[in-house]
């Protein structure tokens, strides 16, 4: 490891042998990296809004409110139990960026953190990133057997059931044969149903994903171009075309069209059942003006996705919940897989539940947060099995080319973001796929380009997916070989 001047500081890790790492640096930036720790680990509303006021920036602070931070750190500090620091990185010689590797106390995983600084005066932090633990932090942990992978996975799965904090369905499988595949939890509270590992789940914005292999399909057949402008697809009913000239198809599939998101105000103040075909979204996105140069930033835009919907409406000639369910979900056999009105009884269909300790039994449904359908944005359904076949179809080109999928999973630095894919260098190497985190909502796919792993974790709670498939990426970052 490359030391940047900073002392070496031994861990033990427990459950993971000895390593080392680095001890964050001093001054400010250190400093502000401790009281980001100690916000999560605090159980005192207290302390977690001084360090708020004292260790995050003006415009941060404008940005996240104190409801939502100390949301957040209660949230993580519920999903991870408490996380601990391992190893500080400088991205750039003035430290004004830092990578973090932290250790969760749950289930022993490691995980990364980006966090960026003010330049000058206070170093104030300015933006989290949680993410895959970095490339550089594979050598923290001890190496593990391939052949006691999938009883570690197992032991760790069951921790995350026994402390209620996990609730849902996780599979991983390498090479397409299953080496765990596990659910616990209640799909739902009312009548005590158990989630099984045929449930659907919703996927929060997971639905990203299909929604670029559609167009990266109908880019292939001729019928629509990357470049083309968005204003080629989209009339005046719904941006002006002052707007929609200026807009690319490639920079809606890379965030890059400076489009927000429709998830506003008026969504929110409006009743669900307005919203269930792509032209119903029309009201929440009329006057929509880009935050900056399409082209020139990156900034994730559940608009920019919906677009896209418009876009496979128009070039494909259907309708897009029957394109994707056409062009994807049946060829690669996804049964389980759909975008469902939310006033159809759909067997195994699991409610989402929002952590709220306040409430007289604890949980709230999140029935009244999310849409009555889906869109090309997400809110669609599926299953661990489900997204298995769909990782596996994409790998053996049966929904789109070789060239199609490096357009796919091609990063665009330093975003991490590829084309309706996240990108991800890790310590288990390159890992695309996508995530989904909505009120009750929290899942991921994990791709493993390198190792022949997929792996799946569907959960009906806050933040359940999110740390246990980290701490699997880091297990499988502990196999030696391929």
């Amino acid at each position: 490891m490359r030391q940047f001047g900073l002392a070496l500081l031994s861990l033990c890790l427990s459950g993971a042998g000895p390593a080392f790492a680095q001890s964050p640096p001093a001054g400010p930036v250190g400093d502000h990296v401790r009281a980001f720790v100690a916000s999560v680990n605090s159980t005192d509303p207290a302390e977690t809004s001084k360090i708020r006021d004292r260790d995050f920036g003006e415009e941060f602070n404008r940005q996240v409110s104190l409801r939502s931070f100390q949301r957040f750190s209660r949230n993580q500090r519920r999903a991870t139990g408490g996380i601990d620091l391992v190893a500080v990185r400088p991205a750039d010689p003035g430290a004004s960026r830092v990578e973090v590797v932290l250790k969760d106390r749950l289930y022993g995983g490691l995980h990364g953190l980006k966090l960026e600084f003010e330049p000058t005066g206070e170093r104030r932090i300015t933006s989290v990133e949680p993410g895959a633990a970095p490339a550089w932090s594979a050598g923290l942990a001890s190496p593990l057997p391939a052949k006691a992978l999938a009883a570690s996975l197992e032991r760790m799965v069951a921790r995350g059931c026994e402390a209620d904090v996990f609730s849902g369905a996780v599979l991983v499988a390498k090479d397409g044969a299953v080496l765990v595949e596990k659910a616990c939890g209640e799909a739902n509270r009312r009548y005590h149903a158990r989630n099984t590992v045929e449930t659907r789940f919703n996927l929060g914005s997971m639905n990203k994903m299909f929604t670029a292999v559609a167009v990266l399909q109908l880019v292939e057949a001729g019928k629509v171009s990357l470049d083309d402008p968005l204003s080629r697809y989209a009339d005046e009913t719904w941006l002006p075309r002052a707007v929609s000239d200026l807009i690319t198809v490639r920079q809606l599939l890379t965030h890059t069209s400076g489009l927000g998101s429709y998830f506003g105000d008026k969504f929110r103040d409006s009743s669900r059942a307005l919203y269930s075909q792509v032209d119903d979204y029309k009201p929440l996105v009329q006057g929509e003006t880009p935050e900056f140069k399409p082209g020139t930033q990156y900034a994730y835009s559940n608009t920019g996705m919906l677009m896209l919907g418009v876009v496979i409406e128009k070039a494909s000639g259907v309708g897009y919940f029957d394109y994707v369910r056409e062009h994807i979900y049946k060829p690669a056999g996804m049964t389980r897989t759909d975008s469902y009105p939310m006033d159809q009884p759909i067997e195994n269909l699991a409610v989402g539940y929002v952590y709220a300790p306040d409430q007289p039994y604890g949980w709230r449904e999140n029935t009244f947060d999310h849409t009555f359908r889906g869109s090309p944005a997400g809110g669609g359904f599926s299953t661990v099995g489900d997204l298995l076949r769909f990782a596996t179809a994409l790998r053996a080109g049966k929904l789109v080319s070789p060239a199609g999928l490096k357009t796919l999973w091609t990063d665009h630095p330093p975003n991490g973001y590829g084309a309706g894919f996240t990108v991800q260098a890790s310590a288990a190497g390159r890992i695309v796929g996508h995530d989904g985190s909505f009120a009750g909502i929290s899942s991921q796919l994990d791709i493993y380009l390198d190792r022949g792993y997929v792996a799946v974790a569907l959960s009906n709670q806050d933040a359940g997916a999110t740390t246990l498939i980290g701490a699997i990426q880091s297990e499988i970052a502990r196999v030696a070989g391929p």
